[in-house]
């Protein structure tokens, strides 16, 4: 690969991490400014996939019970799949197709809650209520990421050229993290109204969780 386009590819995948601090709005760490020169970015990297992995199964999971609970039975069958394939090893692709499973539901979940016709039996709003149970459990630990974005992505910037091809999944969670905990947020706030509208028990956790979004 020519000098010209090495540059080039470091350019690009900088200015992701650039854009996400802005979103994220984290403090900086002490020695966030740091060389990358010594930094373990392959191991960094798979803890950050990791986490995230565990984050987005546990997503995956809160919207499959919700899909479930409001009569979007394939669904939630096809949300439980996605979650049932992502392994810790994910590649970018892997993560993109997990995330995009989760937005698409997402939509037609938000439609379904808007819905003020819609009426769920005692079992549905059980199952509702787990949901965000589980979908709390999935903003703490987009939370808990903090640190370990805010770092990987400070390295990421001084990373030499020649390591950016192995690093693309922690890129693309620099890149998408930031939108993906503002739409949990949203997503949380808004089941959260609709079960208070519709007699459907809020727990401690969910209330919770959104206090502690960002």
């Amino acid at each position: 690969m020519s000098r010209l386009i090495h540059t080039l590819v470091a350019s690009i995948l900088v200015a992701a991490p650039v854009a996400a601090f802005a979103q994220f709005g984290l403090p900086s760490l002490p020695g966030g400014n740091k060389s990358a020169a010594g930094t373990d970015l392959a191991g960094a990297q798979d803890q950050l996939v990791r986490q995230y992995v565990d984050a987005d199964k546990t997503i995956l999971k809160a919207n499959a019970e919700m899909a479930d609970a409001v009569g979007l039975k394939d669904e939630a069958a096809m949300l439980k799949a996605s979650g049932d394939s992502l392994g810790e090893g994910a590649t970018k692709g892997n993560l993109s197709d997990a995330d995009k499973a989760t937005s698409d539901v997402s939509k037609k979940l938000t439609e379904k809650l808007g819905d003020s016709t819609i009426a769920l039996d005692a079992d549905a709003k059980k199952k509702f209520t787990a949901g965000l149970v589980t979908m709390a459990s999935g903003m703490v630990k987009y939370v808990g990421m903090k640190a370990g974005f805010q770092s990987f992505a400070g390295n990421l910037k001084s990373a030499s050229p020649m390591m950016l091809p192995k690093l693309q999944s922690g890129a693309y969670i620099v890149s998408t993290l930031p939108g993906n905990a503002k739409n949990l947020s949203t997503a949380l706030s808004n089941s959260i109204a609709f079960a208070k509208s519709h007699d459907i028990k809020v727990p401690a956790e969910a209330t919770d969780a959104l206090k502690s979004a960002f």
